[in-house]
């Protein structure tokens, strides 16, 4: 079984990547593919396995990217920004008969591709393409429907949580990301679908060791399209978010709510200049001057946890309100590629049975089982990786 990574040399992918060698797999040849043909043959030697090699594609050129994924079994598509490249890279999927994985958390490319003709392609050719196998939309989002499965009858309400460490790595791409996020948040109350900036509106939540108890504002995250999918009569959905230090965080804000996350073009002296791309300018300079940790302070780092997420749900269980959260600690990045290197090994197994193009509460059936492969594999890789749950029953009695 042959499996294609797009963008593989980039730092999440390569932490699914090895924890594929590391685990064994399905797989017996793995194509780490990118633009930059040497860095993918540096990763190549650093790797040290003969079942991985190295390609080179611009996944914008179809040709090429159809030559590339012709005669393998999965796409594991980790190229961004995804509302640019998604839509070609999943079609030229589809052409080529392929079954296909991202860990896409872009509600724009969500939106583009669910809209179009591609999942009927894929239905009609008997592919299974999931979208937004990650950490959030990914596990988190799996997490959600483990205890909607085991707890709940029906469900009212959920909020998914994530907090994250600013030093986490990442680039442009990142910081460019946040910002469009922030700009637009929709989400959805009383079963309206509702769009406005964050920051709009902040609450306290808890998100357990070691970040305790953080501000968090609504952020425009994909969870809002992707969750009613697998609940459809749910009524109330939003994603919020925090960053550490709380600085990082209250920059955010400042630059959201002085409009300097919007995209539309101010006049300065004549020429056309978008708040956005000035903000990202901005922080990509502050950036430059702050020390860069070397590659043992990143282990280092990478040892504690660097990213808590949580859901929030509330329902009926037995004609009783019951109130669910539960709570992830780890680290962003193989709390990313784990998932989706779990999810492309199902999809080479045929474990995935559904076709078309599915988000991820709808493609893993399962979803305790992989919420527990995951925990092991991130723990076996080294890394921490804890859950805890509360459950409240609410009873009236008359």
């Amino acid at each position: 079984m042959k499996l294609v990574v797009l963008g593989g040399s980039g730092s999440q992918a390569l932490y699914g990547i090895k924890d594929l060698l590391n685990h064994g797999s399905v797989f017996n040849e793995v194509v780490i593919s990118s633009r930059n043909l040497e860095k993918n043959k540096e990763i190549v030697e650093k790797l040290n396995s003969p079942i991985v090699k190295a390609a080179q594609v611009d996944v914008s050129d179809e040709e090429a990217l159809y030559e590339l994924i012709k005669d393998c079994d999965v796409v594991a598509n980790c190229t961004g920004p995804y509302h640019v490249l998604a839509y070609k890279i999943i079609e030229t999927t589809i052409k080529a008969g392929k079954h296909y994985i991202d860990f896409c958390d872009d509600i724009e490319a969500f939106h583009k591709i669910f809209e179009s003709d591609l999942p009927k392609k894929a239905e009609e050719k008997g592919l299974s393409m999931i979208m937004g196998l990650g950490a959030s939309p990914g596990i988190l989002s799996v997490l959600a429907c483990s205890a909607e499965q085991r707890y709940f009858d029906s469900l009212d309400k959920a909020i998914f949580y994530f907090a994250c460490d600013n030093k986490e790595p990442g680039g442009p791409a990142v910081l460019g990301h946040m910002l469009e996020c922030v700009d637009n948040a929709p989400y959805i109350k009383d079963g309206k679908l509702f769009n406005e900036p964050s920051f709009r509106e902040e609450w306290d939540f808890d998100f357990g060791e070691p970040y305790g108890v953080r501000k968090v504002a609504r952020i425009g995250h994909p969870e809002v399209f992707t969750f009613p999918r697998y609940s459809p009569e749910i009524q109330d959905v939003s994603v919020r978010f925090s960053l550490e230090p709380l600085s990082a965080y209250e920059g955010f804000r400042d630059l959201c709510l002085s409009g300097l996350t919007s995209d539309n073009p101010l006049n300065i002296n004549g020429n056309p200049v978008s708040p956005r791309d000035f903000s990202l300018a901005v922080l990509l300079a502050q950036k430059a001057t702050q020390p860069v940790m070397t590659k043992e302070e990143l282990k280092e780092f990478l040892k504690g946890v660097t990213a808590c997420a949580a859901t929030e749900l509330h329902g009926k269980k037995d004609g009783k309100y019951i109130s669910y959260v539960g709570r992830l600690a780890g680290n962003m990045a193989p709390l990313t590629a784990i998932p989706l290197i779990l999810g492309a090994e199902m999809l080479a197994k045929g474990e995935i049975t559904k076709k078309g193009i599915m988000v991820v509460e709808e493609a893993i059936e399962d979803a305790n089982k992989f919420v527990k492969e995951t925990g092991k594999r991130v723990r076996d890789d080294g890394f921490r990786f804890t859950i805890s749950e509360e459950l409240t029953v609410r009873e009236e009695y008359k």
